[in-house]
């Protein structure tokens, strides 16, 4: 159990460098500035002096409420692209590797790049929907001339 709570330590340890990150960016209204870098204390003192602001942020969702910030807020809207995507890459990368490992084994009669590759393409584009009526537009129907002559 020692050697396991030295390793999470260890490969968890930047979570521990970004607390205060995580900290401003999930309640940038009750952080107190002066425990922040000097560039981004005026930044949050303007921010959370802002009642619409104030307002916006109860009612909106973390990643919404974001997008009232810009432009007057550049340290501050950095923020949500540093945290939001630090989580989404590891999920993408590991999905890849779990593709890999399925279409890599012994089982399989040896795939080539160009397949793997193939697959992979298959795989990152899966949560993609055609538009079924804009194909259906563009698509020239061939009718057979059987019973048109009636």
């Amino acid at each position: 159990m020692t050697e396991l709570l030295r390793e999470f330590k260890q490969r968890f340890q930047i979570f521990g460098r970004l607390k205060t990150d995580f900290q401003v960016f999930c309640s940038p209204f009750t952080i107190n500035p002066s425990d922040l870098p000097v560039d981004w204390q005026l930044e949050i003192i303007d921010l959370q002096c802002d009642s619409d602001l104030k307002t916006k942020f109860a009612l909106a969702s973390l990643d919404t409420f974001y997008q009232y910030l810009f432009p007057g807020y550049p340290e501050v809207t950095s923020l949500p692209t540093k945290v939001l995507c630090m989580f989404g890459t590891t999920s993408l990368c590991e999905q890849v590797f779990s593709v890999m490992n399925i279409n890599k084994t012994k089982l399989y009669s040896r795939p080539t790049h160009a397949h793997l590759n193939d697959i992979l393409k298959v795989a990152a584009t899966q949560d993609l929907t055609p538009d079924i009526d804009t194909l259906l537009k563009v698509k020239r129907c061939q009718v057979s001339g059987v019973g048109l002559n009636r």
